[in-house]
């Protein structure tokens, strides 16, 4: 939902901050005041097309940021992507130079425009003139009737989806084998690079051991020094009284005179302990230093190893692990591009069992769609003679296409006439905006349980109409705003009468310079608004008397509304 928006030097906007609430809203004031920009710096800032001319006369920059509630898991998905926190709430601002640059920013984190424009696809949807790109764009159409149909038809979906999955794997390994012009090339490049690997004889573990062996060997000279005088130290005689004889001879001592001072016992039991654990040591460094010997040429045997291992670790991993995992690899592409053609027989065998499957299952959903078609057209004929287009005809187009698409093989297509005599024709030769954010209207009213955009923005729907029918799309819009927060432009009362929240739109000049303002509405300003909006700006008692009425009527129709849609 569309919480606030903060804008700075767009058009006549010098500086302004909006605040919507939930339900519906409703814009309004004189033609030129600049209703319309406000809707146009929520496209701006949402990812829209940028014109200089957005820019206030005399500004060198302009700045709009809106904050939305997020009340969309696609919306989540998307901020995952980014790694960009948001605790419900998404903050979206863009700020454009004379010069073109833009920089655009969510919740403080720069984005490029095509995630703007993904985010804004589960945030808000813009019916007007020039807005209404996925009801004009046929290849929407099958999703406006999926979500119609619902779970009568999700289970086929998934299977199709799991298909097509297999579906493609399978065409990608057949061009993989088949598609290669050099495969030649490749194949004995792939032999020439297992032979490479496997004349090396590498083993797991192997490189971890040479290098111990080389840092033992290129310090055998001094362990094998250090090792003979420790061995010197501890047990060897001829450098005098040894570490190990002369406990030794502190044990005899102690020996001696332990019967007349008991507490030495503990002490001459743990020396001796201390002398058989140093005697085991001694023996051990004296095996140890017979071990070692500095040999030259085993030294460069192994330095030359380590330095072929390093090779094969540029050309084909960062470890030998890695490097023997990739020759499996190349072993199995070999394998499979040698004996290519049979692997291709048996992948096109597979292919064509599943597009057998595909098939059948793209049959039941077009079954299905064609059965649901016809209730989806009669309740749309419906909510359009509701809403004054009772001479329109909808059909719901399904065709079989000869190649599968995402959702089966069916292309699906809304045609409409809006005038007695006219043929069927697509969504997108209805050139007036009123008629178009008329039927967006009537879609969203039979899609107002399953549509997951949380707020809509209607402008210019009033196009052409007046009376009772204008009641009736306040009617209809307040029914969607029970569900979402509607956003309206409008300049009949009787749309007006229904609002939640209203906001006047006026423009003031300055020192010869024009500024959009905007104020929000209580209960006795709006009354007296339907009022001008009624009889202009000269307003009666009886004109207030008149337009309290119609909006104490309107409360009265929302209640009922309510009643019937929550």
């Amino acid at each position: 939902m569309l919480l606030q928006l903060n804008i700075k030097n767009f058009a006549l906007i010098q500086e302004l901050c909006v605040e919507f609430g939930e339900g519906f809203n409703i814009l309004s004031g004189e033609t030129g005041a600049g209703k319309s920009i406000l809707i146009d710096t929520i496209d701006y800032v949402l990812g829209g097309k940028f014109s200089k001319d957005l820019i206030r006369y005399g500004e060198e920059k302009t700045f709009v940021e809106a904050v939305f509630s997020i009340e969309n898991d696609e919306v989540i998905e998307v901020l995952k992507e980014l790694d960009i926190e948001d605790e419900g709430m998404i903050i979206i601002s863009r700020e454009t130079t004379l010069s073109g640059k833009s920089i655009i920013k969510v919740n403080g984190k720069s984005v490029v425009l095509s995630y703007l424009r993904r985010i804004r696809e589960g945030l808000l949807d813009i019916h007007g003139q020039h807005q209404n790109q996925n009801l004009l764009n046929r290849a929407f159409h099958i999703y406006y009737l999926d979500d119609f149909i619902g779970e009568d038809l999700d289970i086929y979906l998934k299977k199709f989806e799991d298909l097509r999955k297999d579906h493609n794997s399978i065409l990608e390994k057949i061009k993989e084998l088949n598609g290669n012009e050099d495969r030649e090339k490749l194949v004995d490049y792939i032999r020439f690079q297992i032979e490479d690997i496997e004349k090396a004889k590498l083993k797991v573990g192997e490189e971890e051991s040479l290098n111990e062996e080389f840092n033992l060997l290129s310090n055998a000279e001094k362990i094998s020094l250090a090792l003979n005088k420790t061995y010197s130290l501890l047990d060897n005689q001829m450098e005098g009284i040894s570490v190990i004889e002369g406990i030794s001879k502190a044990i005899n001592e102690l020996s001696i005179v332990e019967k007349h001072f008991e507490k030495l016992k503990d002490k001459r039991e743990r020396m001796e302990e201390a002398l058989y654990t140093l005697e085991e040591i001694s023996r051990e460094v004296r095996d140890l230093s017979s071990e070692i010997h500095y040999d030259e040429f085993e030294l460069e045997k192994i330095n030359s190893r380590i330095y072929e291992i390093s090779l094969y670790k540029k050309k084909y991993g960062e470890s030998v692990e890695e490097i023997l995992n990739y020759l499996d690899k190349l072993k199995l592409q070999y394998d499979e591009m040698i004996n290519s053609e049979e692997i291709i027989k048996e992948l096109n065998l597979k292919k064509e069992i599943i597009e057998e499957e595909m098939r059948a299952v793209s049959e039941e959903m077009h079954n299905i769609r064609v059965t649901n078609a016809v209730n989806l057209e009669e309740k749309v004929r419906y909510e359009l003679a509701y809403i004054g287009m009772e001479k329109s005809q909808i059909k719901i187009s399904i065709e079989k296409s000869k190649n599968f698409n995402l959702r089966g093989f069916d292309e699906v297509s809304f045609l409409i006439s809006t005038n007695p005599g006219e043929p069927l024709k697509p969504l997108e030769k209805v050139l007036s905006g009123g008629e178009l954010s008329r039927i967006m209207l009537a879609l969203k009213c039979v899609f107002v349980d399953k549509d997951k955009i949380p707020t809509l923005i209607f402008d210019e729907i009033d196009t052409g109409i007046s009376g009772t029918i204008a009641k009736r799309v306040g009617e209809k819009m307040y029914q969607v705003s029970c569900k979402h927060q509607v956003l309206c432009i409008t300049h009949l009362p009787q749309i007006a009468a229904l609002s939640d929240c209203h906001y006047f739109v006026s423009k003031k000049v300055e020192n010869e310079k024009t500024f959009t303002q905007i104020r929000t509405l209580d209960k006795y300003d709006k009354i007296k608004e339907i009022a001008k909006m009624t009889s202009g700006d000269e307003v009666s008692d009886v004109t207030l008397e008149n337009a309290s009425e119609m909006v104490a009527f309107a409360e009265l129709k929302k209640q009922e509304i309510l009643k019937s849609y929550l």
